[in-house]
């Protein structure tokens, strides 16, 4: 009889491993996945997405630039012209964001920062500052500095590659951010 038992037990449990081991995904398949949402996003508002960027700096109001790293961008405002300067901290303020891959399934949540009142902030040039376990900031950010200045207005839609920490090691998932504004460089 004990044997009879322990040979079932280890098939039920042989089955339950075998089971739960086909339903995980590969990363392949996850950022697969997060491609196709980004599209889809993309395609359900409409987005333009241009091959290079403006001359003028100038968007139309459904126009995004793909950089070489995957994110694309809209200036919404260029700022002041004041360009970040190596070892420059960067403030960083945004409306809310929105995690993409729920949006094309219908989940049109956003979420606001942690402290509206207490800005975000990395030094330019120093990437341990670009991404922690408890911070947003993220390399996303830093790539639209070559494009504009001190009191830009941008909207952005991050591939996890490039998002922050928790985007990119525990969710692989793609978010849109709405107006982030750069408002300090010093």
């Amino acid at each position: 009889m004990k044997k009879w038992t322990y040979s079932v037990v280890s098939i039920v449990v042989v089955l339950c491993i075998s089971v739960s081991c086909r339903q995980s995904k590969s990363l392949q398949e996850l950022l697969q996945e997060e491609s196709k949402a980004i599209d889809k996003f993309i395609s359900m508002n409409d987005f333009v997405i241009l091959r290079d960027y403006p001359k003028d700096g100038v968007f139309k109001s459904n126009e995004y630039y793909k950089t070489t790293d995957g994110l694309f961008l809209q200036v919404v405002d260029s700022g002041n012209g004041t360009r970040a300067k190596l070892l420059d901290e960067v403030s960083v303020r945004y409306d809310y964001f929105q995690y993409i891959k729920n949006v094309v399934q219908g989940d049109s949540s956003i979420y606001l920062p942690s402290n509206p009142y207490d800005p975000d902030s990395f030094v330019y040039g120093i990437t341990q500052t670009y991404s922690s376990y408890s911070s947003p900031v993220c390399q996303a950010w830093i790539i639209p500095l070559s494009y504009v200045g001190e009191g830009a207005v941008m909207n952005l839609i991050v591939p996890s590659t490039i998002g922050s920490y928790v985007d990119r090691y525990q969710n692989i998932a793609p978010v849109f951010y709405k107006n982030l504004r750069y408002t300090r460089f010093n």
